[in-house]
């Protein structure tokens, strides 16, 4: 005689099914709160680089460059002030949950002028306090179609904004700057992350509607100082060309750094002073202090670029920390 099967087994197996996917978000956000939790990082010495970078050289400096945080950097010759992926604004992980917004008292406190902003890629770790830093300052917003779009659609008027691809060449105030082409770092295997369209009418956006189009890097001049701005990690040969430029700003998050890497980078850059950059953990406000990106392991890039050139001068700031360039040799 054949038995019917009883449903509360198979009542039991649906519930635990519902439970487990139920659980798996919660499980998820969990994870990734812990993985971007604040590490408090000093910056050990072998790090910091000679303390004469850090005054200025006699006769005065080239340029002065400003670290902001995550990428961004104020550059200034004393007459243009150029401002690069300025990102005061960090939103912690539960703000991710719902739009986000630039938070201009603190854009105003940071990045108080400028008069150029370049924007290496339209993510928001990047472009999210571009455009009220640039209605406030009256500063041309420089990049991609989607940097563009953005601050079109937060009310930055057309004529303070310039769309460029690479192998461009144009001149704001006292700099001359050069435009490259670069790729986003792969996340979790996929290539180009989160792109897509930022429209001129964006309202309101989530993180992940800072869409990714193209990626760019920068060769800033001017005051008889270079420097290449080039802030993702991921490099190809060829990607850099010419003219040279003394000082580096690199990425050091997302690819690993190896002595072939950066042998090719410094090749073509022809860069003996190098700065990394994207390295704090941009998931925390700055008030914490420093911290590294989670999984960061930035004496191993050291230990790659020093190996590439055991004569390179590596120094990695605090945010708010200025160092001196003297004019290019």
């Amino acid at each position: 005689m054949v038995r019917p099967v009883s449903a509360h087994p198979l009542r039991r197996r649906v519930a635990l099914g519902l439970a487990v996917l139920l659980a798996l978000p919660l499980v998820t956000a969990a994870g990734f709160l812990l993985w971007v939790r604040h590490v408090p990082w000093a910056i050990p010495q072998p790090h910091r680089g000679p303390a004469s970078l850090r005054s200025p050289p006699p006769g005065g400096p080239g340029l002065t460059v400003r670290y902001l945080g995550v990428s961004g950097y104020e550059v200034t010759d004393g007459t243009t002030t150029v401002l690069l992926d300025p990102t005061p604004t960090r939103p912690p992980p539960l703000a991710l949950l719902a739009p986000l917004s630039p938070d201009e008292a603190l854009g105003a406190k940071e990045c108080p002028r400028a008069d150029v902003i370049l924007v290496n890629h339209s993510h928001h770790d990047h472009l999210l306090d571009v455009p009220s830093i640039a209605l406030r300052t009256g500063a041309l917003v420089v990049g991609s179609p989607n940097t563009v779009n953005l601050a079109l659609s937060r009310g930055v008027p057309a004529e303070k904004t310039k769309v460029v691809k690479p192998g461009a060449r144009f001149t704001v105030g006292t700099f001359t700057i050069d435009v490259r082409g670069s790729h986003h770092t792969d996340i979790a295997g996929l290539s180009q992350p989160m792109s897509g369209v930022v429209p001129p009418t964006a309202g309101a956006l989530y993180f992940f509607q800072y869409a990714l189009d193209e990626t760019l890097f920068y060769r800033l001049e001017a005051n008889g100082t270079s420097l290449w701005f080039h802030p993702t990690s991921t490099f190809q040969p060829g990607e850099v060309g010419t003219p040279p430029a003394p000082t580096l700003l690199v990425g050091v998050t997302g690819e690993d750094v190896t002595k072939e890497k950066a042998a090719a980078l410094l090749a073509e850059a022809k860069a003996r002073l190098v700065l990394p950059t994207h390295y704090d953990n941009f998931f925390q406000p700055v008030e914490k202090g420093l911290a590294l990106m989670p999984g960061l392991d930035l004496d191993g890039a050291r230990g790659a670029y020093l190996a590439a050139d055991p004569h390179l001068t590596w120094a990695v700031l605090e945010v708010g920390e200025r160092v001196y360039l003297p004019r290019d040799e």
